[in-house]
């Protein structure tokens, strides 16, 4: 997956200011994002984008 440079800005800045010891409130207050946000980002998650509506190895309905 490729980052759009600000979000990836973001992401290392919240990383940054997490290994400087920072909490997770003080970090939303510094950056202004979300707490949810910032969970996300410690967390290393990644958005999942399904390609299409059918599960990997099951046939498509045909109507």
């Amino acid at each position: 997956m490729v980052l759009r440079s600000e979000r990836w800005l973001k992401l290392r800045r919240v990383r940054a200011l997490h290994e400087a010891g920072l909490s997770l409130s003080q970090i939303t207050r510094e950056t202004g994002l979300d707490r949810k946000t910032v969970r996300k980002y410690l967390a290393g998650e990644q958005r999942r984008h399904r390609r299409s509506g059918h599960r990997v190895g099951m046939p498509r309905r045909r109507c």
